[in-house]
C-alpha cells in the first residue's frame, strides 16, 4: 500500500480537518530540540539577536543597532518579533529562533490548506511535510533571521491573488496587500516582485489567459500596503534623516544586485538548480516525477504554480548576490507540485527511480563520509560528525520510506532526525569559541574596553553583552591601551580551513601568513593571556585566539 493510498484511508474530510495539526506538531518536533543549545551562526543570526537586544537596552522601537551602530540591513518586523519573545523566554538562541520557528509551522500549516483546496487533502498534506523536512525548511525553519516571515507573507500574497483572480471576493483583496505589506516589513520588495514576476509569466508565457486586473484595485491596493508600512517606514526615515531608504534599499536590496555582497557572488546561470541538490534534499529526488505528473496534469493552477516558481528562481539568477536560501519564496509552490506525486506509481518509470536512488545514494554517502571524519578526526569532531551523520541518514530514509509507502518507519525517521539535531546542538556548543570568551568576561567589570583583531564575529558581540572596536594595526593597540582602565583583547593567532585540510591530506602543508610583529606587541602589553581554540562557522575554519584581559 503506498503512503497515498494510507493518508486516503484517513477520509478526505478526516484528513482536511486534522491533516495541518498533525503537521503542525510534527514541525514542533522537528523545529524546536536543539535550538537552545546550537549556537548563534554567524554571521547574522548574532546581528539580528544582538540588534533586538539593544532595541530593547535604548527603549527604542524603530531603530535597530548593531553594536552601537545603525543596522539598516533588514526592515523591522523581525525586531519585533524576537522582542516579543525576549520578552518571554529571556535573551537567549531559543527565544531569537522562536519567532522563525512559529513562521516554519505557519508555513507548513498553510501550505497543506492551499494543497487541500486546489487539489485534495492527501496532495496537502504530502506537500506540506516534504516542505518541513527539505534540508532548506531543517535549517532556515529555525534560523534567527527574517526569511521565514518574509516567505510567510509571500505564501499568503499568491494565495490570495490566485483566489482573487477566481473569485472577486473582499476577503482575498484584503489579504493580497495587508500580506504585501507587511511582508514588506519583513524583508523588503522581494513579496512585491514574486507576485508580479508571477502573473507577468502567467499570463503571457505560461498559460496565456485573460486575467481580470481589474479585480486587483492596484491603486487602492499599493495605498493600503503603504500604509502599513509606513506605519514604521517614515518614523525611521525622519529619524535617520533617510539614510534607512539609502542604504537598507540602495546598498542591501539594488547594490546588492549588481555587485557581489560579502563574497556571495555567483556568475553561473545554474547556480541555484546546483544548490537545489542541496537544499531541496532529499525531496530533489522526486523531481522527476513531478516533472512527469505536472505535463500530465497541465491546468490553470499548476501553470500559476510553475510561474511561481520560475519568476522566483529569474528573479534570483539575475540577481548577482547569491545565497541558497534566497529562493525560498518559490518552495511552498514547488512542493505543492511535488505533493501531487503522492499518487503515483513509482514502479512505472524507470527513469526517475534511477534518479531518486542516485540522490539517495549521494545522502548516504555525506552521511558515511561524516562517520569516516568523527573517526579519522577525532576528539572535537567526533560527536559533531556522528550528530550530522545521523541527520543526513534520518533525512534520506524519510524520503525512502515516503515512496515504499511505510509511513510508520516514515515518522520513526523524523524522530530520528529531531534527536540528531537536538544532539548536533549539544556537540556544536562546546566548539565556539565565543561562548568560551563570555565564561572569561564573566568577573570583567562593564566599563571593560573590548577589542578584537583579525576576529570580529558578530556572536562576540552577542555572547559577550559589550561593544567591540576593531583593532587594526600596532598603533591603534597602543591607544586603546594608553587609556587605561580594564580592558579585553582577542587576536586570532592561526585559521586552518577546509581547504588547508584537504591539501594536509594530501601530503602539502597548508600554511596562513602570521602577523608576528602584532603578536608581539600583544605580548608585551603584559595583560594576563587566555588561549581558546574553535570553530568559526560563518568561515568554517578551526581557529585559536589568545585571549588577553586587564581586570582594573
Amino acid at each position: 500500500m503506498t503512503t497515498a493510498e494510507q493518508l486516503a484511508g484517513v477520509g478526505d474530510d478526516r484528513l482536511r480537518r486534522w491533516g495541518p495539526w498533525w503537521l503542525a506538531l510534527v514541525a514542533l518536533i522537528v523545529l524546536l530540540p536543539g535550538n537552545g543549545s546550537i549556537p548563534l551562526i554567524d554571521r547574522d543570526e548574532p546581528r539580528f539577536a544582538q540588534a533586538t537586544r539593544e532595541m530593547i537596552q535604548r527603549d527604542d522601537w524603530v531603530i535597530p543597532y548593531f553594536n552601537g551602530d545603525y543596522r539598516f540591513d533588514k526592515p523591522i518586523l523581525i525586531y519585533w518579533l524576537m522582542r516579543g519573545a525576549y520578552a518571554v523566554f529571556g535573551v537567549n538562541e531559543f527565544a531569537a529562533r522562536l519567532p522563525a520557528v512559529i513562521c516554519a509551522v505557519a508555513l507548513v500549516v498553510i501550505t497543506c490548506r492551499i494543497g487541500a483546496r486546489w487539489f485534495s487533502p492527501v496532495t496537502g498534506f504530502a506537500a506540506g511535510f516534504g516542505l518541513l523536512t527539505c534540508v532548506q525548511m531543517l535549517m532556515h525553519g529555525r534560523s534567527a533571521v527574517a526569511d521565514m516571515p518574509m516567505v510567510v507573507c509571500v505564501l499568503l500574497a499568491q494565495f490570495a491573488l490566485w483566489e482573487l483572480l477566481q473569485e472577486p471576493a473582499p476577503r482575498w483583496w484584503w489579504l493580497l496587500w495587508v500580506a504585501v505589506g507587511v511582508g514588506f516589513l519583513a524583508k523588503g520588495p522581494v513579496v512585491v516582485v514574486v507576485p508580479v514576476l508571477t502573473l507577468v509569466l502567467y499570463r503571457w508565457v505560461l498559460w496565456r489567459q485573460p486575467v481580470p486586473w481589474r479585480r486587483l484595485r492596484l491603486g487602492w491596493g499599493l495605498v493600503l500596503a503603504l500604509v502599513i508600512v509606513g506605519a514604521w517606514g517614515v518614523p525611521a526615515l525622519v529619524r535617520t534623516h533617510g539614510d534607512f531608504f539609502r542604504v537598507g534599499i540602495g546598498q542591501h536590496v539594488v547594490k546588492r544586485g549588481f555587485a557581489s555582497f560579502q563574497g556571495h557572488g555567483a556568475v553561473a546561470p545554474y547556480y541555484y538548480f546546483a544548490t537545489a541538490l542541496l537544499s531541496l534534499f532529499p525531496w530533489i529526488a522526486f523531481a522527476g516525477d513531478g516533472v512527469r505528473v505536472t505535463r500530465q496534469n497541465w491546468n490553470a493552477k499548476n501553470a500559476f504554480l510553475v510561474s511561481w516558481v520560475a519568476g522566483t528562481y529569474l528573479l534570483f539568477t539575475v540577481y548577482l548576490t547569491k545565497l541558497p536560501h534566497y529562493v525560498l519564496p518559490a518552495f511552498p509552490a514547488l512542493f505543492l507540485l511535488l505533493g501531487q506525486t503522492c499518487r503515483v506509481d513509482f514502479q512505472s518509470a524507470r527513469r526517475s527511480a534511477v534518479w531518486f536512488w542516485i540522490v539517495c545514494g549521494l545522502g548516504l554517502f555525506v552521511a558515511t563520509a561524516s562517520v569516516v571524519v568523527a573517526v579519522v578526526q577525532g576528539e572535537h569532531w567526533f560527536l559533531p560528525g556522528l550528530a550530522v551523520a545521523c541527520i543526513v541518514t534520518a533525512v534520506t530514509a524519510v524520503a525512502v520510506f515516503w515512496r515504499a509507502g511505510w509511513l510508520r518507519a516514515t515518522l520513526g525517521a523524523v524522530m530520528a532526525l529531531s534527536i540528531g539535531i537536538a544532539a548536533l546542538g549539544t556537540a556544536a556548543r562546546s566548539l565556539l569559541p565565543t561562548i568560551e570568551i563570555a565564561r572569561l568576561t564573566q568577573d570583567l567589570p562593564a566599563s571593560t574596553k573590548c577589542g578584537a583583531w583579525q576576529f570580529n564575529e558578530p556572536s562576540l558581540v552577542f555572547y559577550t553583552a559589550r561593544q567591540w572596536e576593531p583593532v587594526r594595526n600596532v598603533e591603534s593597540l597602543q591607544l586603546m591601551l594608553a587609556a587605561g582602565g580594564p580592558c579585553l583583547l582577542v587576536a586570532q593567532e592561526r585559521e586552518t580551513k577546509l581547504d588547508d585540510l584537504w591539501k594536509q591530506w594530501r601530503g602539502r602543508p597548508a600554511r596562513r601568513p602570521v602577523d608576528a610583529p602584532m603578536l608581539a606587541a600583544l605580548e608585551s602589553t603584559g595583560l594576563e593571556r587566555r588561549d581558546v581554540a574553535g570553530l568559526n562557522i560563518a568561515r568554517a575554519s578551526w581557529i585559536k585566539l589568545r585571549v588577553y584581559y586587564r581586570a582594573q
